[in-house]
């Protein structure tokens, strides 16, 4: 068996026992139709056909809308640059995996493409179509690489590579033998430790946010749009589609559903003149406070975190000077909070999840439950949801509070005064709330998840940053 696989897809089922035992011992059917799903077996099929047999590839014209066409189109002429003037038949198609034992298990690390080059050398060959960070960053994970580097072969009579269709580059995997035996013995501890947790054992954080079963975990509750009531684990339905739309998501939604839906459910990759990847110093500054928060707030000595980094010890101070500060409680930061909802749709069920990381949570000083969330540039109405999101997942999470409170901690970088923006939900508002995030979550519900073009769009002041712009004009 490849159990381990289970591990290495998402890191978060090697924090979380839950997310473990709900992918591998409940029968949760894959996204089979998501977007990026289709697209990557659109270009494998070509790029077969086209080496297999030395037919020219077709563009995908009858299978996708045309922004996807499109995309399918571009990636194929990418991947394909990299087999050169190849013989028909050269490539063997039939070539699936390499296996690595992990404990009593194995650990399977699939190729699409394999070939004999001279001397008998092997040369394997991974597709892959999603969007990547960096020019020498691998998309395969840790584990996978390190199978490969310590299969017996490796280097001498075997190559390993990567083809990324998004960017046109392809990588050799490699790995220190070293660190490779480090990473797969770590890999098969993590494996122990999950088959004998406890499944309701659940570890709610960061991780939650790339969680492939976070509509079937009781740390977003399900609930009906059209009613306060929430259901349980054990009485959910697994979906056929699952959507996750984070707090920063959620005013696109609203004003351009578009940019929403080619982010969350489309993954369009963005303009290529989009240049957004290096990080402003005022973002690397807020990245780097709320790195330190995390660990502070649920300390013993918080201002040790801050100490020889001015810059964010002085947003620290700003924090400690609001008065709303005095006597809270902070429990647990990066806490996951939000709802789940499904929904019945002629693609299939849908299940939407509106979540946000919460800075902090825990109580003010006369008991009050508390969600604290820290800006360090811009306005708290950025994300003019934010604050009810956080309100209806306290809610829902501590079923019998009358009242929680939001602090939304405003910081400058600039000079301007601190303040927060502080406010109490009574339980009587939790159908407004539910009604209201509901509306949005049913909206991206109708997405049609296999035509780019059908969410509308709104030309407004939001586009000047959209990382689709060029895109989306061409297409309206």
């Amino acid at each position: 068996m490849s159990r381990p696989k289970e591990l290495v897809d998402t890191p978060g089922k090697r924090i979380c026992p839950g997310s473990f035992w709900n992918l591998g011992k409940e029968a949760t059917p894959p996204n089979r139709n998501s977007p990026s799903l289709t697209r990557w077996t659109a270009v494998y099929e070509a790029l077969a056909a086209d080496l297999g047999s030395g037919a020219a590839p077709t563009p995908p014209q009858s299978q996708f809308d045309p922004v996807q066409a499109g995309i399918v189109a571009t990636q194929i002429k990418r991947a394909r640059q990299h087999f050169g003037s190849l013989d028909p038949g050269e490539i063997d198609l039939e070539w699936q995996s390499l296996a690595t034992t992990v404990e009593s298990d194995e650990l399977r690390v699939f190729f699409q493409f394999a070939r004999k080059s001279e001397g008998d050398r092997l040369e394997l060959y991974r597709l892959k179509t999603a969007r990547v960070k960096g020019e020498d960053e691998f998309a395969s994970s840790p584990e996978e690489i390190a199978a490969v580097v310590t299969d017996p072969r490796f280097p001498d009579e075997m190559e390993a590579y990567e083809v990324r269709a998004s960017d046109g580059e392809m990588i050799r995997l490699e790995m220190g033998i070293q660190p490779a035996q480090i990473v797969l013995t770590d890999l098969g501890r993590d494996f122990r430790t999950m088959m004998r947790s406890d499944p309701e054992q659940l570890v709610p954080g960061r991780h939650c946010s790339t969680c492939k079963v976070a509509d079937r975990c009781i740390t977003f509750p399900a609930i009906s749009p059209r009613s306060e009531s929430f259901l349980p684990l054990t009485k959910r339905l697994p979906s056929a589609r699952r959507l996750m739309i984070s707090k920063s998501r959620l005013p696109e939604v609203g004003y351009c559903q578009r940019r929403a839906a080619w982010r969350v459910a489309f993954h369009i990759p963005s303009d290529p003149d989009h240049r957004r990847r290096e990080v402003s110093p005022g973002l690397e500054l807020g990245n780097r406070f709320h790195r330190l928060m995390a660990r502070a707030l649920t300390s013993s000595d918080p201002a040790s975190f801050f100490s020889g980094d001015l810059e964010v010890e002085a947003l620290y101070r700003q924090h400690l000077s609001l008065p709303c500060t005095t006597g809270i409680l902070v429990k647990k930061t990066e806490f996951p909070l939000g709802f789940t909802s499904r929904f019945r749709t002629p693609q299939g069920s849908v299940s939407v999840v509106l979540y946000g990381l919460a800075d902090g949570v825990g109580r003010e000083a006369d008991g009050t439950p508390m969600v604290v969330d820290h800006k360090t540039g811009g306005s708290p109405r950025t994300h003019p949801y934010e604050a009810e999101l956080y309100a209806l997942g306290a809610f829902l999470r501590i079923g019998n509070a009358s009242t929680v409170a939001t602090h939304i901690h405003q910081l400058s970088t600039t000079g301007s005064d601190p303040f927060c923006d502080r406010e109490v939900w009574k339980r009587d508002q939790v159908g407004e709330l539910v009604e209201k995030l509901g509306s949005l979550a049913e909206t991206a519900a109708g997405w049609d998840q296999m035509d780019a073009t059908s969410p509308p769009y709104r030309v407004g002041e939001w586009c000047g940053t959209c990382p689709f712009e060029q895109r989306c004009k061409a297409y309206r």
